[in-house]
């Protein structure tokens, strides 16, 4: 079974056209991986893969910066 980190991850790279290594602590914002469209796809993806609901105040840069970052949101919100 994949961790929540490497579905993250496939995710991105077969979504957002991006083959390089991403690391967990990795800031996708600022190294251009994602963008703010990015953002709310993979928030959605993590709706329906993770069966989570994610609140407005959810979507924001904190939450969606890492791999890591969205890891501790879906743990947050499975709890």
């Amino acid at each position: 079974m994949l961790s929540e980190i490497d579905v993250l991850r496939d995710f991105i790279k077969e979504n957002m056209v991006h083959s390089d290594a991403i690391e967990a602590e990795q800031d996708l914002l600022s190294t251009g991986v994602l963008d703010s469209f990015n953002i709310v796809e993979i928030a959605l993806f993590i709706q329906q893969e993770f069966g989570i609901e994610l609140e407005d105040e959810d979507i924001s840069r904190p939450n969606f910066t890492s791999l890591s970052a969205m890891v501790d949101l879906i743990q947050r919100r499975k709890a």
